[in-house]
């Protein structure tokens, strides 16, 4: 973490840097760098947390991003700061799951405990903390034993689900009958998930109902995955995964475990395959019987009959329409950035 500073008088006020859209891209495409989630909080959470206060603002280089931001968070934008400028850890996303368990079982430790739902069956001794708002239908099971498990306001489990911490699931999010959540998985608010999913983290407003896989992998905003659609996380080999991000740049992950880094407003039909350290750009609509190519540019709309743009009115339109399903509007300024991803 770096920091600018500007004057003893203003030392008590600070200001968040923005990274921009390249960094952690595609998932830095529409919000701040500092609002990815990299664990049960966001990056800005986590800083909130450690520094003790909420910062005055932030700055940012680029002007439509500025204002997207400033709806987004409710943060002032100021590129002329009377205080110090905190620039946060740089990453890559295959370094988000490298982080996770270790930043997870920090932020479990230090959450705030609730007025437990009553009534739950445990499996193990770490902390289990579900809201009392929270709706656990039966033979729903909280294995506690290898990590505590943190279930959020007005969230909905439903009959048969089975979760293992280390987990958090946030406010107002949905877990399908007999779903299978794995430990270290972070669930943002109001998500849809079910199947099996694991070692993932999905920023929010994401649906994955149905049955399928998906592990060691982000998911961004706004993504519906259709039925069926499953993941690879190792290859054959059980060698190093090495990812083409999406410039086409290959990069050693270190690791032998890596799933997908989907963007937002990605759409998939059933059955869809993504295949060890697939990168998918925001927007995308894949409906292939084939793989998902690896990367899959912003914007693609992808099927049996090739590859070409999706038409950025369509996907505008689109996107309102999924948005105000969740009684959530398309900014104006949120739309700006869409279009300016998509004209380069």
């Amino acid at each position: 973490m770096v920091a600018e500073q500007h004057g003893d008088e203003c030392m008590s006020r600070w200001y968040i840097k923005d990274a921009g859209s390249t960094f952690l891209e595609p998932l830095s495409d529409l919000r701040a760098s500092f609002e990815c989630r990299n664990g049960g909080l966001t990056i800005l959470e986590r800083l909130v947390r450690e520094r003790g206060s909420e910062p005055s603002g932030f700055v940012c280089e680029d002007v439509n991003r500025g204002e997207m931001i400033a709806h987004r968070t409710g943060l002032a934008f100021d590129n002329n700061p009377d205080g110090e400028v905190v620039e946060h850890d740089s990453m890559t996303l295959w370094s988000l799951l490298d982080s996770l368990p270790e930043l997870l079982k920090s932020d479990l430790e230090c959450a705030g405990e609730f007025e437990r739902c009553s009534e739950l069956r445990i499996i193990g001794t770490h902390r289990v903390d579900v809201h009392n708002s929270a709706t656990v239908y039966p033979n729903v099971v909280f294995d506690a034993t290898n990590g505590a498990i943190r279930v959020e306001e007005n969230v909905t489990i439903k009959a048969g689900a089975v979760i293992t911490g280390p987990c958090w699931i946030s406010q107002g999010s949905t877990l399908s009958e007999q779903a299978v959540v794995k430990a270290n998985t972070v669930i943002g608010p109001v998500c849809k998930i079910g199947g099996e999913v694991g070692g993932t983290i999905f920023q929010g407003y994401a649906n994955k109902v149905h049955d399928g896989h998906l592990g060691d992998s982000i998911v961004g905003e706004w993504v519906n995955l259709g039925a069926g659609t499953t993941n690879s996380n190792l290859l054959n080999t059980y060698g190093e995964i090495i990812i083409k991000d999406l410039n086409v740049k290959r990069h050693k992950t270190g690791r032998s475990y890596v799933g997908c880094f989907i963007g937002d407003h990605v759409k998939t039909a059933i059955c869809t395959r993504i295949m060890t350290g697939t990168i998918i750009g925001t927007g995308a609509m894949i409906a292939s019987s084939m793989p998902v190519p690896s990367p899959t540019s912003r914007f693609a709309w992808i099927t049996d009959g090739g590859v070409r743009s999706y038409n950025i009115e369509k996907f505008v339109a689109v996107a309102k329409t999924v948005m105000e399903r969740r009684n959530k509007t398309l900014h104006a300024s949120i739309e700006a950035v869409i279009r300016q991803l998509a004209s380069e």
